[in-house]
């Protein structure tokens, strides 16, 4: 089995959870603006979801008591019983969906205490481990012997974020550039984004990323546009833009 090579799954690690939070990844919180009650670490592992239980469970209520005097033994009661009561104990940390600072400052503790970023880092691994082979499947069928750093961190924000392609196949993203014809295939794209509307943050870098990527994009940066672009049709039509946002913007950014 061919892994990632270490200095690809940082770039990932930096570049997934850098559309969420902000500074260490590894220490990563947010409330419940998306509904799963709390979110942690470099991939937002949650309660709602039930992803970030078995971690918390792994290293144990000593650690989580240790890292979180305050609301270490309600975190660890949130964790260890049914999700439904867990998303009640968290959410009265907050205030219209914003972690209250003590809470947040202990769970940012608890996510980079060194138990939890060796928690982190396996389940990093096995993302990037099924990164890395939706990436180099990709290569294949494009002809190539590998896939780049830049294939591996759009799939690891997949299957980070989506799971995975729904069907788009690199014939179909070939086929659309063909008929739409390379040099009007990014513009049809920027067209869908500079379209947007509303006041949201997602609407407002819709329409920058309209104007910083128009007549910009070939080879695979156009190929993994386009991607991101087809695969966001599978997506609730209300995040399509965002979907485009988000993978378009590794496929135009600095991985080489």
């Amino acid at each position: 089995m061919v892994k990632a090579p270490d200095d690809w799954k940082k770039s990932a690690v930096a570049i997934t959870p850098g559309f969420e939070v902000n500074g260490d990844p590894y220490q990563g919180v947010s409330g419940d603006f998306d509904g799963m009650g709390i979110s942690c670490g470099a991939l937002q592992w949650n309660i709602g979801q039930g992803s970030l239980q078995p971690m918390v469970k792994a290293v144990g209520k000593q650690v989580v008591t240790a890292a979180m005097p305050i609301y270490g033994t309600q975190l660890w009661t949130a964790c260890t019983g049914p999700t439904a009561a867990g998303l009640k104990i968290v959410r009265r940390w907050q205030t219209n969906q914003k972690l209250n600072p003590k809470a947040r400052a202990e769970l940012k503790a608890f996510m980079g205490s060194d138990s939890m970023r060796a928690q982190q880092d396996a389940k990093i691994d096995v993302v990037a481990t099924a990164a890395y082979d939706s990436a180099a499947d990709w290569a294949k069928a494009k002809g190539d012997d590998k896939p780049s750093k830049r294939l591996f961190c759009w799939f690891f924000d997949l299957v980070t974020q989506n799971g995975g392609l729904e069907g788009v196949t690199h014939k179909a993203v070939k086929y659309f550039i063909a008929l739409n014809k390379p040099e009007r295939t990014d513009d049809l794209i920027c067209d869908f984004l500079a379209a947007q509307t509303g006041r949201s943050g997602h609407a407002k870098d819709a329409v920058k990323n309209a104007k910083l990527w128009r007549n910009k994009p070939t080879g695979e940066k156009l190929e993994l546009l386009t991607l991101s672009y087809l695969r966001s049709k599978t997506a609730n039509p209300k995040w399509r833009h965002v979907v485009v946002n988000r993978k378009g913007s590794i496929a135009m950014g600095g991985a080489g």
